[in-house]
């Protein structure tokens, strides 16, 4: 998310269950942040556009386009890496 070059105060109060609040709590702590940043965080990034595609894979979207693979092979090949990564990470975690 871009950094903005000025904020401003903006109060308001939220109705949150107790387990949304402790939920976002915990989320805010684990990310080195108090609740009000952080829900700051979570309501500029809900008004940025999402990124297409293109934008988020930039060269390798298109090496996949060159590559004339399908979605499908794209998919199946994705998910076979995926195993295979958390399956080497298990490994390096086994005593």
């Amino acid at each position: 998310m871009p950094e903005l070059s000025r904020t401003i105060d903006f109060p308001l109060t939220l109705h949150l269950s107790e387990q949304a609040a402790e939920k976002l709590a915990a989320r805010a702590a684990a990310g080195g942040s108090d609740m009000a940043g952080y829900v700051s965080t979570l309501v500029e990034q809900s008004t940025q556009s999402p990124l297409s595609l293109q934008e988020i894979s930039g060269p390798i979207y298109e090496r996949f386009l060159e590559s004339g693979m399908t979605d499908d092979e794209l998919g199946d090949l994705l998910e076979k890496e995926k195993h295979a990564a958390r399956a080497e990470r298990r490994a390096r975690q086994a005593p």
